[in-house]
């Protein structure tokens, strides 16, 4: 049961409750339609501030709205993921590289503590506490990039990932390397060297990319299989 919200600032609130009922993959599994109505009466609001977080939820590209049928929760299979990571290849080295420029001392020793939880968790095996640990710290290389524009579009690629991750459980990784990945990426951030930086970032997105490439191409090569097989047992 959702939380009934306060009239403080409706939209914002909206927003935020909406948001986290969708990170969590409990209320709904992907693909499914969103209860506009339902949500109204468990929120305890009206559709004029609703639909604005469900618009702003559109252009983050968690929520699909299809006319004259309804909001749908975006399914998030290996293709669309793959896109996503792609995307996130470009965006990410530029953050890295306009970080290795702005970042301050306070930034630094922030991504190293950071770096630490990553090697904590991973050490007594708890992959949820290392994939928040991991999203954080690009998130603080985004903070330490300080563009607005590049915060708006990576902001709404993590949500999209926060989301992708409750829907599948596990978005793969190679946890270790992953992690040593990011220990690239702060040496030449210490480093203050943007081109090294840039690199980095994109090396590490491309190897998560191409995981998930892989197993775009295993499901396709299992769904030809299969109908293959159906095709032959249909001619028998």
């Amino acid at each position: 049961m959702a939380k009934t919200l306060k009239r403080s600032n409706l939209s914002e609130d909206a927003y935020t409750v909406v948001r986290d009922i969708l990170m969590q993959g409990d209320a709904y599994s992907p693909g499914d339609k969103v209860n506009v109505d339902e949500l109204c009466s468990e929120l305890g609001i009206s559709r004029t501030p609703l639909w604005a977080a469900i618009y702003r939820l559109e252009a983050e590209g968690i929520l699909e709205v299809v006319p004259r049928r309804g909001v749908y929760l975006v399914n998030y299979d290996a293709e669309r993921v793959l896109d996503i990571y792609i995307s996130r290849q470009a965006l990410e080295g530029m953050a890295a590289r306009l970080a290795a420029t702005n970042i301050t001392d306070l930034q630094l020793s922030l991504l190293q503590r950071n770096i630490d939880q990553q090697r904590a968790a991973l050490a007594s095996g708890d992959t949820g506490t290392y994939y928040t640990n991991a999203l954080e710290f690009h998130e603080e290389i985004l903070r330490a990039a300080n563009n607005r524009t590049l915060d708006r579009l990576l902001r709404s690629v993590f949500s999209q990932i926060r989301v992708m991750r409750s829907q599948r459980k596990s978005i793969p990784t190679h946890l270790p390397r992953s992690c040593s990945d990011h220990e690239k990426i702060l040496k030449a951030l210490r480093r203050r060297d943007p081109d090294l930086a840039e690199q980095e970032a994109r090396n590490h997105i491309k190897d998560l990319a191409a995981v998930i490439r892989a197993e775009v191409e295993s499901s396709a090569a299992k769904q030809k299989t299969t109908d293959q097989g159906k095709r032959r047992r249909a001619a028998i």
